[in-house]
């Protein structure tokens, strides 16, 4: 039943700033949030509920840190 709920998801959300035709893609669903790249829709970052709103935090409130590359 989990397995189903996970499967569709409840909305998706494009980037309304693309560059070269590569869009990020936010879906919700009942217990993550997957993002991914529009051009590479097989990559994607999935995160737990609690750690897409602690992501979400940081990014608001200028804490995220980012590794230097």
């Amino acid at each position: 039943m989990e397995e189903d709920r996970n499967s569709h998801p409840i909305w998706t959300r494009r980037s309304s700033k693309c560059q070269n035709d590569h869009c990020v893609d936010v879906s919700r669903y009942s217990t993550t949030v997957e993002v991914c790249n529009s051009a590479a829709a097989h990559t994607l970052l999935s995160f737990s509920n609690d750690a897409w709103r602690k992501f979400l935090h940081a990014l608001g409130s200028n804490t995220l840190q980012l590794p230097n590359t």
